[in-house]
């Protein structure tokens, strides 16, 4: 939890941040115009027309798709818990754009920009970005490490798009990634804990609703009978005698044992051609306890974010540096354009590698 709560605090200290940089200072404003003022025109000059395009419709393609995978992962893989706080993400994170974008912040007129009236945070890249970290929560245990990195490649892409396509500055688009980041940790973080809670009471996520219902009343009835058996209730009370009692709790612990080995297949090493028990043909539960399995990684990587962020630093520093005016057409221009784009990119490698840090381990 400690982790988890530190990394949403930097996550979203980083947005109060960027919006003083991008709306209430004079350099600020400048570098968000001259990227916008650069991607325009190379829209006319450097980007085909398909890629144009495309590009318009990116957003919208990329959330129906990524909602559509999210669902069906939930409905086949029996998702529920991520499923529940994965759309509640969803939707608080563009609730949280929207809030902010209308009744937060505001951009005074300080002189730079054509269009003085706010945009940030990016509605189009939050609404993107949220379903396809919805689909990285939801994502089974060996689909995680693909999804991370084509979550976080689409998302920069989305991102990218809107700076292109002349609706967003790139602030505004590493703004949204970052708080879409901050509900993917906090829905994992709650994931986490419904899942522990419902192991300690005997409900798995992952089995059989019917399954576990029927289970938690055989566990409920056994809990009264031993509390009536171990209550005084006086002369008109029968006890069973103690050997009987014992045979009792043989036979449960027996069919309790049966019951998890008949709802519990896993993988084990010990057979050559398909992983199961050697001589058998079903694979059996064979537990690691000491991390001896191999382990399914979730990515992307911090470094590759920290990698991107230096990269963006490093070109803001020399766009602003630079001696000649930063205007489109312009080295300056296209440094900064660049340092935007990189800028988005690392936002969402950011967020993603610490989703995916927060994630449970999984082994095979």
């Amino acid at each position: 939890m400690v982790g988890a709560l530190v990394a949403l605090l930097v996550l979203w200290g980083l947005v109060p941040l960027i919006a003083h940089a991008g709306l209430g200072t004079v350099t600020g404003q400048a570098l968000d115009e001259a990227a916008l003022t650069q991607a325009k025109a190379d829209r006319t000059t450097l980007v085909p027309t398909p890629v144009l395009v495309a590009a318009q419709y990116l957003p919208e393609v990329v959330a129906v798709l990524a909602g559509v995978l999210a669902l069906v992962w939930a409905v086949r893989h029996r998702r529920w818990s991520a499923a529940l706080f994965a759309a509640g993400s969803v939707l608080a994170a563009n609730l949280t754009t929207q809030f902010l974008k209308h009744g937060v912040l505001d951009k005074p007129d300080l002189g730079v920009q054509q269009i003085a009236s706010n945009s940030f945070p990016s509605g189009h890249t939050t609404a993107a970005a949220s379903l396809l970290m919805a689909a990285f929560l939801v994502a089974p245990a060996h689909r995680r490490a693909r999804t991370g990195r084509w979550g976080a490649f689409l998302a920069a892409l989305v991102g990218m798009s809107t700076v292109l396509n002349g609706w967003h500055r790139p602030t505004d688009a590493v703004a949204a990634l970052l708080i879409v980041a901050g509900w993917g940790v906090l829905a994992t973080l709650l994931t986490r804990l419904l899942d522990a809670a419902l192991g300690r009471s005997g409900l798995r996520s992952g089995g059989a609703p019917g399954q576990a219902c029927r289970r938690f009343r055989e566990d409920r009835s056994r809990r009264r009978q031993e509390l009536a058996w171990s209550e005084d209730r006086g002369e008109s009370a029968y006890m069973p005698p103690a050997h009987e009692r014992a045979e009792r709790q043989r036979a449960r612990a027996a069919s309790s044992s049966a019951d998890s080995a008949q709802g519990a297949p896993a993988w084990n090493g010990n057979q050559p051609g398909n992983g199961g028990a050697a001589g058998s043909g079903n694979p059996a539960w064979n537990p690691q306890p000491h991390g001896h399995a191999p382990r399914i990684p979730a990515r992307p990587r911090i470094a590759t974010a920290v990698l991107l962020t230096v990269l963006t630093t490093a070109l803001v520093l020399l766009a602003v540096w630079w001696p000649y005016p930063t205007v489109a057409g312009t080295f300056a221009g296209r440094v900064t354009l660049t340092a935007g784009y990189l800028g988005i990119a690392s936002a969402a490698a950011l967020g993603w590698a610490v989703v995916a840090r927060r994630l449970r381990p999984a082994t095979r």
